[in-house]
């Protein structure tokens, strides 16, 4: 059987590692090890020192040097981001069958079947109170409240996209919603907030005073 642990590039594997850097050697390495029962490979983790820290339970990785998080699947529920103490931290949103992309130092997460933005360490950033959210550009992201997934006829690979909602806008880093913004122009756009007040925003989405 393959290898579980899915080859990336190195834009794609930066973002599923999920991790400060670190000047130390208090991180862990990710190690396989043959299941009998199973007839496949498991992966795990240990020190520097080569001792066991996480025994080879997970079936996919995408996290070979684990310092605050990794991304692993062990069970039905799919890829989980945990911790050194293999606490999960949160679920992420799948895209290209793994873990979100980072786009702006933010990537999407999943929680009680909605979606929010969390940061390099899965810190919760911006909470989850979307249907649906688009990754950020340009400091901005789109978002839809409402609505459903719609799949592309008799495509084997479940291709999907969103579609309806009874409320689309935008959301900046800071958390703050939109219902309308300008293009993009001299690094400054226009927006207007929920309560129809008209601001300008810079170029990583920030309200300029």
């Amino acid at each position: 059987m393959k290898k579980a642990v899915i080859i990336l590039s190195a834009i794609a594997l930066a973002s599923c590692n999920l991790s400060k850097k670190q000047t130390t050697d208090d991180f862990l390495i990710l190690y396989e090890e043959y299941n009998d029962s199973l007839g496949f490979e498991l992966f795990g983790y240990r020190n520097v020192q080569g001792e066991i820290a996480i025994k080879a339970k997970y079936y996919m990785t995408e996290t070979d040097t684990f310092h605050n998080v990794a991304f692993v699947i062990r069970d039905s529920s799919g890829w989980v981001a945990i911790d050194r103490n293999e606490t999960i931290l949160l679920y992420p949103f799948i895209f290209d069958n793994g873990p979100d992309y980072i786009k702006e130092g933010l990537f999407r997460f999943v929680e009680n079947e909605k979606m929010g933005f969390a940061n390099m360490d899965c810190e919760k950033i911006i909470p989850a109170i979307f249907d649906f959210v688009q990754p950020f550009e340009n400091g901005i992201a789109e978002y839809t409240l409402g609505g459903h997934k719609e799949y592309e006829a008799d495509d084997p690979n479940h291709h999907w996209w969103w579609a309806g909602g009874y409320e689309t806008g935008y959301v900046n880093h800071s958390a703050q919603l939109f219902s309308k913004v300008t293009e993009l122009q001299n690094g400054t756009r226009e927006a207007w907030t929920k309560d129809n007040q008209r601001v300008l925003l810079n170029e990583q989405g920030e309200i300029m005073k």
